[in-house]
């Protein structure tokens, strides 16, 4: 049984301040080395670039940090649906981060191509870990129906993939995107994990509570990694996540 430590604080804010330092600290060990970050998107990803832009927009924090995605839609840049269009609004921009540190995932190409460029992408920029290149650190975020990255439970088989970023489909709307494969996620160095906002309390409980072996996205990565930390608000008995 794998555990995945859940740190509580009082607020979604100091929940998200907490992540922030852990990141910070990590970022600072490598002074003398890029410091690859793989990011996600959605609200909670929002709510940390608007934090950064308002508490830690000294470029100087940020100067070895290279920024990665670990998934994006396929719609363009200038969409409010794109990850990237947030995190460049909300953070890139206001905090002067340098253009040639932010290498996006090209949603407005097409999927399969651009999946493939990407994973080239980061096998040039990344180092190797047993075969699968490495981020430092990856911030990730489950949704209430149990997904990661881009990975639905339409599409489990990418938790296993050879392919380093691969096309999924959401499966309500029908949307093409590319994301990260489990087998990049888990080679990750760190991974932190923000759950947050009274929407993620019953998944929070019912990741804690489960009785019966369900194997789901979410499931999949935080069984199979001892890297990951939760940072949430959500009291729960235990402060540990064991699957």
């Amino acid at each position: 049984m794998n555990s995945t430590p859940v740190q509580f604080y009082p607020d979604a804010a100091k929940s998200l301040i907490a992540l922030t330092e852990a990141l910070l600290v990590s970022v600072a060990a490598r002074t003398r080395k890029p410091f690859y970050l793989a990011l996600s998107g959605g609200e909670t990803a929002q709510q940390l670039f608007a934090l950064w832009r308002s508490r830690y927009n000294d470029p100087v924090r940020w100067k070895n940090v290279h920024f990665f995605w670990v998934d994006e839609r396929c719609v363009s840049p200038d969409s409010e649906e794109s990850n990237f269009y947030w995190a460049n609004h909300l953070f890139f921009i206001p905090t002067g981060i340098p253009p040639e540190h932010i290498h996006r995932i090209r949603g407005e190409e097409p999927p399969a191509q651009e999946a493939e460029r990407y994973a080239r992408l980061i096998a040039r920029h990344l180092p190797d870990h047993e075969g699968v290149p490495r981020f430092d650190c990856t911030l990730l975020g489950i949704g209430e129906d149990e997904h990661v990255a881009s990975i639905f439970g339409n599409d489990t088989d990418l938790l296993q993939s050879d392919d380093l970023y691969a096309v999924s489909q959401q499966p309500v709307t029908g949307q093409y995107r590319v994301t990260q494969t489990g087998e990049v996620i888990l080679a990750s160095r760190e991974i932190l994990i923000a759950l947050v906002g009274e929407q993620k309390k019953e998944l929070l409980h019912r990741l804690v509570t489960r009785q019966e072996p369900t194997v789901t996205p979410a499931t999949y990565i935080l069984s199979h990694t001892s890297r990951a930390t939760i940072f949430t608000e959500i009291e729960l008995h235990s402060r540990e996540l064991s699957l």
